[in-house]
């Protein structure tokens, strides 16, 4: 089974409702030129040159606060 990480707003601390399955593979770049709205605070992220490798060094409980 693929481990799914959810992203969680680093403000509000409140659900993107996005989520994410690993591939297993470190180079792998995640979600490029996509833009993210928290739904509750407004705030709008971009992850741009972010690769798995970055998203398994800040996961804690599967939950990642961007």
């Amino acid at each position: 089974m693929q481990e799914q990480i959810t992203f969680y707003c680093r403000n509000c601390k409140k659900s993107l409702k996005i989520a994410y399955n690993m591939t297993g593979r470190e180079d792998a770049p995640v979600m490029p030129s996509i833009q993210i709205k928290c739904h509750h605070c407004k705030r709008v992220m971009v992850l741009k040159h972010f690769t798995e490798k970055n998203l398994t060094e800040g996961v804690t409980d599967s939950k990642y606060y961007i």
